[in-house]
């Protein structure tokens, strides 16, 4: 146990001198940062946990596993995350830590978790109890608290609100909620600092082995939500059951979680020819984006002062061939190609709407949250759209008869849907320069969460239930909504008008959008806030 516990701590030495270096941020396949500092940590502890006496395979967060045919015969082998708690590693938050567990028939039976810049580590193995150890401090033994107060302390991620989680803590009723980064939530409940941690949000099996283990080991449970402890490399897929971790085991937890889904949506492949092609040509012209995206790149303006780039460009003529040569021979429109007269474009029944690069601001400022966007248009609504963020690897689609779908990098798509009960204090998505008529809007909504993103990515987070409402007051234009509008309306959302019709596309002579509203749950009535005596429907509809 000890040359772990130092080979974490060695770990945890080299992620600290990049830590405090000027470090860039790329994306994972799932979305999640990825980092000098984590490929550093895997590229060492890969190599020394390979070189102990034991021989056993090593199975990491940043390695190519392995076939299940191949490992799914593995009786015995280590199970890491070299750095966990990414997200709070990008963000200057001190809460990551190095994972490392060893994994034997299915169950962890070692655990190590080491918090660097806490200097805190929290070990365990079967039969040896579980312990903490602070710095240069001799460790000590840690339980759980095997009775919870009528209040339960639970700790949670302060990043990651599902609608399933926001059910079960309803249910909970009166609770003390703790945010906490990485593996150091389940450490809590295995030092007796908290009572609950449920999730019920994606998570992968070399996030949870090590502190299983240490929950374990201190007398306390780790168990998907029919009451069952979670088993390591027994299925194809790496991806966790939803799951809670708890002390008192008097307490019937799992009952709060009734009707709740017991694991993340299945993986489905995307369902058509057509719209296979269509992603296709969107990543393609992603890839082509970034490739500008890495130079020097010029910014020129577009006729109503917008910014123009080479990648806007690039982008267009490589969609609007690619689609002009797809089955059907369909018309396109681009945000970057010459307008045809209303007299001639009025009369096309279907043709491609596209937008080459929604975001330009955002490319320019290199945050990431631009997007590729294709819809295909028909009789004056969208029945299929690709939304696609290049920088992140995340790409949004759907087709009529379909569903929505979400993937990141190369894995299977997800299903998606939108969030049907908004939460109490809603998620509210919308841009870093709000107009005043959102400032009005969002006065008379009351306690709310607002978050700023770019593109049409604010639609898509309302489509996979990441946020509860958008409501944009401010000029957009048909290509910027159509592609990541039908994803909402797949995904169980409404795209509305502020006269509560959805929108619609090449009605009019103008492509400018009016004023709308995206949001998942429809029972609530979003409408009815830009009303009022000040008449505040009525300035929006005429802007």
């Amino acid at each position: 146990m000890g040359s772990i516990v130092a080979l974490a701590v060695k770990a945890g030495d080299k992620i600290l001198e990049i830590y405090r270096s000027e470090f860039r941020v790329g994306p994972m396949a799932d979305g999640s940062p990825l980092t000098a500092a984590g490929l550093v940590s895997h590229h060492f502890l890969s190599e020394a946990l390979q070189a102990l006496n034991s021989g056993f395979p090593v199975l990491s967060k940043l390695s190519d596993a392995p076939p299940f045919e191949d490992r799914g015969s593995w009786e015995t082998y280590w199970l890491i995350d070299p750095l966990g708690g990414a997200i709070e590693f990008t963000r200057q938050i001190n809460e990551f830590t190095v994972n490392i567990a060893l994994i034997h028939q299915n169950k962890p039976v070692l655990g190590v978790v080491y918090a660097p810049l806490l200097e805190t580590c929290y070990f365990a193995a079967e039969g040896c109890g579980a312990f903490k150890k602070v710095a240069e401090e001799e460790p000590f033994s840690i339980n759980v608290r095997m009775q919870a107060p009528q209040s339960p302390e639970v700790v949670g991620s302060r990043f990651q609100t599902t609608h399933g989680m926001e059910v079960y803590l309803n249910r909970l009723g009166a609770h003390h909620f703790l945010p906490v980064g990485s593996s150091l939530k389940t450490c809590q409940v295995a030092e007796g600092k908290a009572d609950l941690y449920p999730r019920i949000g994606l998570s992968s099996e070399w996030d949870t082995a090590a502190a299983q283990c240490i929950v374990e080991t201190a007398g306390g449970a780790l168990t998907d939500l029919q009451g069952k402890p979670l088993l390591y490399n027994a299925k194809p897929s790496l991806v966790n059951p939803f799951f809670l971790a708890y002390g008192d085991k008097t307490r019937a937890w799992t009952l709060y979680a009734e009707g709740i889904t017991g694991s993340p949506p299945s993986a489905q492949p995307p369902p058509t020819p057509l719209l296979k092609a269509v992603v296709s040509l969107v990543v393609e012209a992603g890839r082509k984006i970034l490739g500008i995206y890495a130079t020097d790149f010029r910014i020129g303006e577009k006729a109503d002062h917008s910014p123009l780039t080479a990648a806007d460009l690039v982008s267009h003529h490589w969609l609007s061939e690619g689609l002009e040569a797809l089955e059907g021979r369909f018309p396109v429109l681009s945000a970057e190609s010459a307008l045809e007269p209303f007299e001639e474009r009025g009369g096309w029944e279907t043709y491609w709407l596209v937008d080459p690069l929604n975001g330009t601001e955002e490319f320019v400022k290199r945050n990431g949250e631009f997007t590729v966007d294709v819809a295909l248009i028909h009789r004056k609504k969208p029945v299929l759209g690709v939304v696609y963020a290049p920088l992140l690897q995340v790409c949004y689609f759907s087709a009529e008869g379909c569903g929505a779908f979400k993937s990141l990098g190369q894995a299977p798509p997800l299903e998606i849907q939108a969030r049907k009960q908004s939460l109490q204090c809603p998620v509210v998505l919308g841009s870093e320069q709000r107009v005043p008529s959102v400032d009005a809007y969002l006065d008379r909504l009351g306690r709310h969460e607002f978050k700023v993103i770019g593109s049409s990515l604010k639609l898509c987070k309302i489509a996979e239930g990441e946020a509860d409402l958008y409501p944009c007051l401010a000029t957009t234009y048909e290509w910027q909504t159509a592609a990541a509008h039908y994803i909402v309306e797949a995904a169980g959302g409404v795209v509305m008008d502020l006269c509560g019709e959805p929108l619609r596309y090449n009605a009019k002579v103008s492509l400018v959008n009016p004023p709308f509203l995206v949001f998942g749950d429809s029972s609530r009535d979003w409408k009815a806030l830009v009303s009022g005596p000040q008449g505040l429907q009525k300035k929006l509809m005429a802007a």
